[in-house]
């Protein structure tokens, strides 16, 4: 069987992947497009130049070039592994009825507000959702949206998976004194510098903490000269570390260094928190993590004790004042939150969930080459 896989925010989980169907799965042969890759796939990889990269649903691949690919490989599944509103999305779909009407076709969602498609993007949407074959979503909320936007297809809950193999709990004191961080309690927190994602409240949460309380936050983006500005102005300038971005096989060493992981992400009239991998990164590590009710942060949390209301600053305050001083609650809720990737947000079960999209879109299990 032969699936192409058409990606350009999933690079690492295609990556990974396709490195593990070649010993599960070694009679499906794959072709992937990606914007870069700087190892070797057992696939036929495809590195094409991405138009209006800045733009989630308005980038795109060279046309000419995705249509060559089609003709030429001519797969039995197409695995569009983006926004299914997006144009990325309609061009596979579109050339892939027009040059190899076979192929079955996946596609992806994240969207959990319901009526939030630019008008622009409507019409090619529509055609997306009649002629897929299945939709893979990223939570329960998401699929619930899709099917109010009308999609009548299979709709398979796809999580995006960690490897607890490297997020895990360990001892990484170096590291913290290497941060002038180890005699101080530590909030952690792991993403966008975006308005949207609660970095700004989370340095008022830090205005009302004792001193001993620091904020680490690992991550780039627009807001950070701004956010160290505010920093400033609130007088928390000296308990604020921001890192920038860090290298993922390195992010376990600083998870480690966290008392507390915060997702306090905001809502608004067209986004709320669509999955949140930090969480789960951290939930791997054992780490205490709270999160905010935006979106499908409470659905991944999966313990409502530990969210608190989008922008309350005097509720986290309370619940972070109160786990400092437990340390063994802090402790089996770690253990807790690990058992849930495990059992829901592990790196096996998304194969599993690659695996199981693809039987469904056969008609005989044979024909899959799956074990």
């Amino acid at each position: 069987m032969k699936i192409l896989i058409i990606t350009r925010s999933f690079v690492r989980e295609v990556s990974s992947f396709v490195k593990h169907a070649e010993a599960s799965a070694p009679s499906l042969q794959f072709s992937v497009i990606l914007p870069y890759y700087h190892d070797v796939l057992p696939a036929e990889v495809n590195i094409l130049p991405l138009y209006f990269s800045h733009c989630i649903r308005g980038s795109f691949y060279p046309l000419r070039s995705l249509v060559s690919q089609i003709r030429t490989f001519r797969p039995d599944i197409v695995h569009v592994f983006e926004e299914y509103s997006g144009l990325m999305a309609f061009h596979a779909t579109l050339f892939a009825r027009l040059c190899c009407r076979h192929s079955k076709i996946i596609v992806y969602s994240a969207e959990n507000i319901p009526d939030n498609i630019r008008s622009v993007l409507r019409l090619p949407t529509k055609y997306v959702m009649a002629q897929a074959d299945l939709a893979a979503v990223c939570s329960h909320g998401v699929k619930e949206v899709l099917k109010q936007e009308g999609f009548s297809k299979n709709i398979q809950v796809f999580p995006l998976g960690v490897d607890t193999s490297t997020f895990y709990k360990f001892p990484y004191s170096p590291l913290k004194a290497e941060l002038q961080l180890d005699s101080n309690f530590v909030l952690g927190y792991i993403g966008r510098l975006l308005r949207i994602k609660g970095i700004f409240f989370l340095l008022e949460v830090l205005r009302e903490l004792p001193e001993n309380v620091h904020l680490l936050l690992l991550g780039s983006g627009p807001e950070d000269r701004h956010l160290r500005y505010t920093a400033v102005k609130l007088g928390v300038e000296k308990r604020v570390h921001i890192l920038g971005e860090i290298a993922y096989q390195q992010l376990p060493d600083y998870i480690n260094c966290m008392d507390i992981g915060i997702v306090p992400s905001h809502t608004s009239k067209r986004w709320k928190e669509q999955f949140g991998r930090a969480l789960v990164e951290m939930m791997s590590c054992e780490l205490t993590v709270l999160g905010s009710d935006s979106g499908s942060i409470p659905e991944v949390l999966g313990n409502r004790e530990y969210i608190f209301r989008d922008g309350d600053v005097r509720q986290l305050v309370t619940m972070v004042q109160t786990l400092m001083h437990a340390p063994k609650t802090r402790q089996s809720i770690g253990q807790r939150g690990r058992q849930r990737v495990q059992t829901f947000y592990s790196i096996e079960q998304m194969y599993q969930g690659f695996f199981t999209m693809y039987q469904q879109l056969c008609k005989k299990q044979g024909e899959t080459g799956l074990r």
